[in-house]
């Protein structure tokens, strides 16, 4: 029998302790504003790219002085921006959207419909993150996705359903109440319980990385370029050197702080991504919101038997499941995100003989099979993929033949869906083998596409 402290022999239960509130205002009209360091945050980002674009092309032509009285000027403006952007930027949840009031100057009022909601996702700067805030962001689906763009182009600002900045609590709390009503669950639940699939361990992506040829091919050619230049006493070759220097940086330090840690999860929502090391992600992507998955094996990464997994999904939204992976780990994914789908069963046919004249390299590694569910392909020499497109998810058919093709009786077949990495390709098929592929694909997706699961919440 457990006894709650304080409730023995009598005493009255003690009241729990207070827990830390998220800086929210909310007024008696149910509008919450942003946090209150929204200002700071905001200013900043302005004195950065005035500094950044400005401050570089003047160095030259501008005394110190004379920056320093630019910067006196400028703070203030800035945080009075900043300032006027918070204040006049609040939100509240209706019974089936978000509703949105922002604009210092012209105001506007957007309504984001949870219907129309294809993912909440929080994301971590890494400024923001120093802080403890976070921003929510909404993506939208079709039309209102293109509005809100169209909005952000015009203003040259934020996304219109960004909301920036919350404190992380309450940007997780709002996220699990979005989601639970645009799930139809009750609006009051905490976050959705989740349970991992994958995990990117660290020692696995730094090997990946080393065994990339693109951090070594940036290393040479910069060593080659500026060594000579510093054995001569010159410098023109060192700052040639500097491009390829940040390309380095960019396919190591940044690969490696943006896949790790990398956390995959399924919960009720749907398919749950946290990534980053310095800026940290979210990502919830809906059910049925995965549209195809390629699984990619790098030449130097087979003998461990490594891949890389990417997807395409609806809208916009992260497109790399898993940037480094066991080959078994990542059919077990595949298997859990399409259940029943079993990729390494699903049989595999190569092209005639005669397309070697056309893939004299790699005609060996072309094969595609189907299934009830899935259409399969297989291609690739230094990159061997293998990509799957479940039969509801196909947009279009394509098939397409050069006149070399159609000398030889070739031709592929295209199997189109939104727009990713992933691109589903039936190679150098035999001409008739291929209107037969055209024709049994049209027949084996009209069906799926009814019974498949939607894109989108309350669907």
């Amino acid at each position: 029998m457990t006894t709650k402290p304080g409730a023995a022999d009598g005493a009255p239960p003690r009241p729990p302790a207070p827990q830390p509130q998220a800086a929210v205002v909310a007024g008696s009209d149910g509008f919450s504003r942003l946090h209150p360091l929204t200002p700071f945050l905001r200013g900043w980002v302005i004195i950065a790219a005035f500094v950044a674009t400005v401050g570089r092309d003047l160095a030259t032509d501008i005394t110190a002085r004379a920056f320093g009285l630019t910067m006196i000027f400028l703070v203030p403006a800035a945080g009075t921006y900043g300032y006027c952007a918070w204040r006049f930027t609040r939100y509240r949840i209706e019974r089936d959207g978000l509703r949105l009031d922002t604009g210092v100057l012209v105001r506007r009022t957007r309504y984001v419909r949870l219907d129309r909601l294809q993912s909440v996702d929080i994301l971590q700067p890494l400024v923001a993150r120093m802080t403890g805030l976070a921003i929510l962001r909404l993506d939208l689906a079709g039309r209102e996705r293109r509005e809100h763009r169209e909005r952000h182009d015009a203003d040259g600002g934020d996304s219109g359903s960004d909301l920036r900045y919350l404190s992380i609590g309450h940007a997780r709390r709002l996220r699990a109440e979005l989601l639970a009503t645009a799930t139809g669950q009750a609006s009051d639940l905490a976050e959705a319980p989740h349970h991992r699939l994958a995990e990117v361990p660290p020692r696995r992506l730094i090997a990946a990385i080393a065994l990339s040829p693109a951090p070594w091919v940036a290393l040479f050619g910069a060593a080659a370029i500026a060594v000579p230049s510093l054995l001569t006493g010159t410098l023109a070759g060192v700052l040639g050197a500097i491009p390829l220097l940040g390309w380095l940086w960019h396919r190591t330090v940044r690969v490696f702080a943006t896949g790790y840690p990398h956390i995959l999860s399924e919960s009720p929502n749907g398919l749950r991504i946290d990534s980053g090391l310095l800026g940290r992600a979210h990502a919830t992507i809906p059910p049925g919101r995965v549209q195809a998955i390629s699984i990619r094996g790098p030449l130097l990464w087979r003998p461990f038997g490594w891949v890389t997994v990417r997807m395409n999904v609806a809208g916009s939204g992260p497109s790399v499941l898993l940037p480094v992976a066991r080959r078994a780990d990542a059919l077990a994914l595949v298997r859990a995100l399409l259940p029943g789908v079993d990729v390494a069963a699903v049989h595999l046919t190569r092209p005639p003989r005669r397309a070697v004249a056309l893939a004299p390299l790699h005609w060996r590694a072309l094969a595609c099979g189907a299934d009830e569910q899935v259409f399969v392909s297989q291609h690739g020499l230094l990159h061997r993929h293998l990509d799957v497109i479940p039969h509801g998810k196909v947009q279009s058919i394509r098939l397409v033949a050069n006149p070399l093709a159609r000398l030889l009786r070739l031709a592929d077949v295209h199997l189109d869906t939104t727009g990713g990495p992933v691109r589903v390709k039936a190679a150098q098929r035999d001409g008739q083998e291929a209107l037969r592929l055209v024709g049994g694909q049209a027949e084996r997706s009209r069906p799926s596409r009814d019974c498949s699961l939607p894109d989108r919440w309350l669907s």
